[in-house]
């Protein structure tokens, strides 16, 4: 299992590329280049919060603009069993998740009401939310074309992050409470000291990519 993910910086190598490799690698003039050139912003976010917080797919195609602290760099998701949890995102990814902000209007028709969903598609030239499986399969995409023997979900990049962040602080406690295996409310994490603490580790990791 552990293979399936990215190790040491791999994980910082794969953001590289795909921001400034991977268009390269597309026909000039091809559907895949075009529409990459379309969905870059989007999917490198994508990735990058998936990489800089560990959170599950549903958690990030159910982010709706609201949900989005960019003073604290934390997020709003909903965990399993409906929970409502707060999640500290590396500085580093927040300002990936800006950027596509900057241009996701403009991109697909889509309109910056608070209650709108953060990542979209156009269909139609409607604006529509991205639907679990389209995120699976461009993660897929990305990572079989960055090591073509290491076609990975979203799972794997949570547990790339998960990886790391066990590595760094050696703390279990603090993994449980940015994973979301534990039933405290938001209002509880608030209060809740493991959330600065792993506000402070998010911090720290998002210094590797510098």
């Amino acid at each position: 299992m552990s293979q399936k993910i990215f190790h040491n910086d791999d994980d910082v190598l794969f953001l590289d590329y795909l921001k400034n490799h991977y268009e390269n690698t597309l026909g000039e003039g091809s559907k895949s280049k075009i529409y990459f050139k379309r969905d870059k912003e989007r999917d490198y976010s994508i990735i990058s919060l998936f990489l800089g917080s560990g959170i599950r797919v549903n958690e990030l195609t159910n982010l709706k603009l609201k949900d989005l602290d960019f003073e604290s760099n934390r997020i709003s998701v909903i965990r399993k069993g409906d929970k409502s949890d707060v999640v500290p995102v590396t500085p580093e990814s927040m300002i990936d998740v800006r950027e596509y902000l900057n241009v996701r209007c403009q991109r697909y028709n889509a309109t910056d009401d608070e209650n709108e969903f953060v990542f979209v598609t156009k269909t139609q030239n409607t604006s529509t939310p991205l639907s679990n499986r389209t995120v699976e399969t461009l993660v897929k995409k990305y990572t079989k074309a960055f090591k073509s023997n290491k076609s990975m979900s979203p799972h794997k990049l949570r547990h790339t992050y998960a990886t790391n962040l066990m590595a760094q602080e050696k703390d279990i406690h603090l993994l449980m409470s940015q994973l979301g295996h534990t039933s405290t409310t938001t209002a509880a994490l608030y209060d809740n000291p493991e959330l600065d603490k792993a506000q402070h580790a998010a911090a720290k990791m998002g210094k590797r990519r510098k």
